[in-house]
């Protein structure tokens, strides 16, 4: 939730690990690279992008604002006693669709 937090506020960069000399990258790519980030973690797979446009999007000079990253989706349920309708308990839960394969291949 804090990588976010920090994209809405246009403070991406904080994302940046300290020890890394600001002079030694260029800020828009790190910017670009943590919104690539952000899209490839969407909570349904539909809106994640393919790994073949993920390869597109970084070496491309410029982000297309057609794909900005939308704010992940959590799920949050109050759950309220019978016996006291002043006390409820919050409960919150990631959804995802994530999928997985497996290839083997093997040497004649």
């Amino acid at each position: 939730m804090k990588a976010w937090r920090l994209y809405e506020r246009g403070m991406q960069l904080e994302l940046v690990d300290e020890a890394i000399d600001p002079n030694e990258y260029d800020a828009e790519e790190a910017k670009k690279i943590i919104e690539i980030a952000l899209l490839c973690t969407q909570a349904s797979a539909a809106t994640r992008p393919t790994m073949s446009e993920v390869v597109v999007l970084l070496k491309s000079k410029i982000f297309p604002d057609h794909l900005r990253p939308t704010m992940p989706v959590f799920v949050v349920s109050s759950l309220k006693s019978r016996e006291d309708n002043s006390r409820s308990v919050s409960t919150t839960a990631y959804s995802s669709n994530a999928t997985a394969s497996i290839s083997m291949s093997s040497a004649r």
